[in-house]
């Protein structure tokens, strides 16, 4: 199996379970409003269980996000430089960005080995609360990652560029 092949099953593993939670968390919302309102019972653990999930829904969605560019980006300032500088420039804002998800990665690692030493759980599904804050270190160092590939991606297509320039000089 090759790396673009890896690759491909990633993104589409990490899609169908974006998918499939946020579907798990409409359901369980419809069922809990249902039973609220049809039997007069509410079931406990739904708001906890959808805090959880919605941490988690907003990190994996977060980093399929950096993978695709979809991110809100300011660049007018970038848009109005020479072709060169645009690529450094956006290289340097994904590497500092890359960066800035690193440290979130460190710190909420950190966070989370104490949690984990603490023992502590959750009040009403009584999981370890280390479970819940694990998306949080995962999906940053994702994100890190992804930015660190877009920063590299953005400096080869200065390569390749200046070398497409030369052929057409010559």
């Amino acid at each position: 199996m090759g790396v673009k092949h890896a690759g491909q099953l990633l993104d589409r593993a990490e899609k169908t379970v974006l998918v499939w939670t946020i579907l798990g968390l409409a359901l369980i919302g419809f069922v809990q409003v249902f039973t609220r309102y049809l039997f007069n019972y509410s079931f406990t653990w739904y708001e906890e269980l959808g805090r959880y999930l919605g941490v988690f829904i907003t990190f994996l969605g977060a980093s399929i996000g950096v993978k695709s560019g979809s991110h809100f980006t300011m660049d007018l300032f970038v848009t109005r430089i020479p072709s060169p500088w645009q690529q450094i420039l956006r290289s340097a804002t994904s590497a500092l960005s890359g960066s800035f998800f690193f440290l979130v990665t460190w710190y909420s690692w950190k966070i989370l080995t104490r949690m984990y030493g603490y023992e502590t759980t959750s009040p009403t599904m009584e999981i370890p609360m280390y479970i819940a804050y694990l998306p949080i270190p995962i999906f940053s160092m994702t994100m890190g990652i992804r930015f660190f590939v877009h920063s590299f991606d953005f400096l080869r297509d200065i390569r390749h560029s200046d070398s497409a320039r030369e052929g057409e000089a010559q």
